[in-house]
């Protein structure tokens, strides 16, 4: 008997069972085995490694700090915006750490691991549970044998797709409250030389939200969260066409992956759970509809569930977890607001004729890069 079964070992996972490990018997469950690199490649997350400034202060609250092995290659300070729909481009500067997604998730789960209550189960998913009023019996699929555990309280920090989310009733009772979803398809593509800066893309057709290349350890990172639809993997190939005709001469990837991402709605999407079963991060519907960053969503979620644990009794558990979320409910309702500045052809046009908080950048003499350069 366990006092919680965690499902996902991602930022969310790993931080709460990490926070708690000291106090409780905590199993943590995930697909991936971490000590694999073949396995965890195959279970790779569909995003690029980029922290933002939320996200380190997340860490910075967690008293972390990012070891060497985590860091990717190149650190670059600059985001060059191309707006295809109003045919301009500009430069913005940006504190962003980048890093290797898989080995930052693993060295969580390794802080994680080190607490004495946390047990981690690899190559392993939650395919089922029933509630009952003391405890909740989750059923795991392991190397094709199903076993069964039981738990007081079960977490679903499974990202967008959430299993433990789709199989609770209390979630979503109107359609409208359902946060929008996209489909994230991601490609990797070696290249000669790193490019400076990362690569937001904007063009109307392909999605209402945004495309991105992010260079990484001798590689760049090609993808696009585009709404869900049967055409969504011709709309990702319209955009490697677009970026050739400017002169991206993209070749052959080395892998593609996808995965669905949640854009939270102003109000309603947001749902940390009820009963015994508790939601956190991206599964909770907690990720910014603006850029689609989870990693502060998910390291700061888990950190309120866990002061939730520390401080409240059981009768109290949802309504201070509730609470305890407020600010980043706050935080995606008035960035909801932001969202249609930014992914609107006619504002965003607007903004870039403005020259607002955009830089010039060197592109003449030795200083010169051209995207022919890559391969």
């Amino acid at each position: 008997m366990y006092d919680m079964i965690i499902v996902g070992a991602g930022p969310a996972g790993a931080t709460l069972a990490r926070g708690l490990g000291q106090r409780y018997r905590v199993l943590l469950v995930d697909k991936r085995n971490f000590d694999s690199e073949a396995r965890r490649e195959h279970h790779e997350k569909s995003c690029g490694g980029l922290l933002d400034p939320s996200a380190q202060k997340a860490l910075t609250r967690l008293n972390l700090a990012l070891p060497k092995s985590v860091l990717a290659s190149p650190q670059v300070f600059a985001i060059r915006a191309i707006d295809l729909d109003n045919k301009m481009e500009r430069y913005y500067q940006k504190q962003y750490v980048n890093v290797d997604r898989g080995e930052f998730d693993r060295w969580l789960v390794q802080k994680a691991i080190a607490q004495r209550g946390v047990t981690l189960m690899e190559e392993a998913s939650v395919v089922g549970f029933r509630e009952d009023p003391h405890f909740i019996q989750v059923k795991i699929k392991q190397n094709g044998k199903v076993q069964y555990a039981n738990a007081r309280y079960l977490v679903g920090a499974d990202g967008a797709a959430s299993m433990v989310r789709r199989h609770k009733e209390f979630s979503y009772p109107l359609v409208s409250r359902m946060p929008r979803e996209y489909v994230s398809i991601q490609q990797w593509l070696p290249v000669k030389e790193d490019m400076p800066y990362f690569l937001a893309i904007f063009d109307q057709y392909i999605t209402d939200f945004y495309s991105w290349m992010i260079p990484e350890n001798g590689r760049v990172l090609l993808g696009s969260a585009i709404p869900k639809s049967p055409d969504a993997r011709l709309k990702f190939e319209y955009l490697k066409a677009r970026l050739m005709e400017r002169g991206f001469g993209l070749c052959q990837p080395e892998k593609t992956r996808g995965a669905i991402i949640l854009r939270p709605r102003p109000f309603g999407s947001v749902d940390t759970g009820g009963g015994r079963v508790f939601l956190t991060g991206e599964a909770a519907g907690l990720i910014s509809p603006c850029s689609a960053e989870g990693i502060s969503y998910a390291l700061n979620s888990a950190l309120a569930l866990v002061h939730t644990f520390m401080s409240a009794e059981e009768e109290a558990l949802q309504r201070m977890y509730y609470q305890k979320t407020s600010a980043l409910r706050l935080s995606i309702f008035l960035k909801s607001f932001k969202s249609p500045i930014m992914y609107s052809p006619i504002p965003r046009g607007l903004v870039f004729r403005s020259r607002l908080l955009s830089m010039p950048v060197e592109e003449k003499g030795a200083f010169a890069w051209s995207p022919k350069q890559m391969w």
